[in-house]
């Protein structure tokens, strides 16, 4: 007899076998071993691999229950009572600790060193956004609620949403009422609801303030919170999807103007830069790509921001080359 976790599964979870790819940002991924594993981004330089990493992995004695089986969470910790989130470096680190399959000798993703690479084929399912959003709200009526009030509030097609979190799998957090939802429209499309968002923001009753800071897309709205994740409808629009990416330098300090911040909101975080002041000197312009997630939409235009211990970068696009500064977590830069 199947349990609840195999029940849910077969519901939500969509066979490999029907995974025609490209791999884009904020999917989950099921892994034979049970892991849930989500993708970051769309760099995934080794063919037949995606870079990501593990949210969830089965252990007997995990605080998180994900349909009656136990699991431990790889990015937040409870203490004192309440979560706390884990910082990317240390969420690496375990990753090698509990995963005996993965090798740290390995090099990681030049462009996102705090990402680890995994193959496609160790994988049993997907969890399709918009798929998943449609089976949420028949399993929960009021996923199918939050779903038409937040299309309604951003004149959004709800065809082009999907849910991530654990939503993906069907699970609801009540305690947090998230709404865990992926906007994957045109690069216009998804520009008007962020601009809406920056607007809705401004009221004191909409911020959202967790793990100790203010998230600047995430918005109250009625009874629930709308966790807004952005996906490229195109992947050819991310600026890392298919680039072949080299070092020029390493321990790269100074700090710019944002020139651009249309793809802030994204993952990978990218920023346009100019008047850039480089500790031992060069490139006035170039770009800034980040792999934090937890800083989408902390950088606007007009922005001096602050760096450190990044790399240099030079990005072949296919259509032509340029210089990126490297960011692997939020303390490694700042606002000027």
């Amino acid at each position: 007899m199947k349990d609840k976790f195999d029940q849910i599964m077969e519901k939500f979870l969509i066979p490999m076998s029907k995974f025609t790819g490209p791999v884009k940002d904020s999917i989950y991924f099921l892994r034979r071993d049970g892991c849930f594993v989500f993708s970051h981004g769309y760099y995934h330089p080794t063919p037949g691999e995606f870079i990501g990493k593990i949210i969830y992995y089965p252990t007997p004695d995990g605080d998180s229950d994900i349909w009656g089986r136990p699991y431990q969470a790889m990015h937040k910790a409870w203490a004192n009572g309440e979560h706390v989130a884990i910082l990317n470096d240390v969420q690496i680190r375990r990753h090698y600790e509990i995963d005996p399959s993965l090798d740290p000798a390995r090099p990681r993703p030049l462009a996102a060193d705090y990402t680890i690479e995994f193959p496609l084929k160790d994988f049993v399912g997907f969890f399709d956004p918009h798929h998943s959003m449609l089976r949420c709200a028949e399993l929960h009526p009021v996923v199918g609620e939050w779903v038409e009030k937040t299309a309604h509030l951003f004149d959004f097609p709800t065809a082009k949403m999907g849910v991530t979190g654990s939503l993906a799998y069907g699970k609801i957090e009540e305690a947090d009422m998230d709404f865990d939802v992926i906007f994957a429209g045109s690069l216009a499309e998804n520009a008007r609801v962020i601009a809406k968002i920056y607007e809705l923001a401004r009221e004191p009753k909409r911020k959202v303030f967790e793990f100790g800071k203010l998230w600047p897309i995430r918005i109250y709205h009625e009874n629930y919170l709308i966790c807004p994740f952005f996906v490229y409808a195109n992947p050819a629009d991310a600026p890392l999807a298919q680039a072949r990416v080299s070092l020029l330098r390493a321990g790269i300090s100074g700090e710019a103007k944002v020139a651009d911040d249309s793809r802030s909101c994204y993952l990978p975080i990218t920023l346009g830069l100019e008047d850039a002041d480089l500790v031992g000197g060069g490139l006035r312009s170039l770009r800034l790509s980040c792999y934090d997630g937890s800083i989408r939409g902390e950088y606007r235009k007009g922005d001096r921001v602050r760096f450190r211990d990044a790399r240099l970068l030079e990005v072949d696009s296919g259509s032509g080359k340029f210089p990126m500064i490297s960011i692997d977590f939020h303390k490694q830069m700042g606002k000027a």
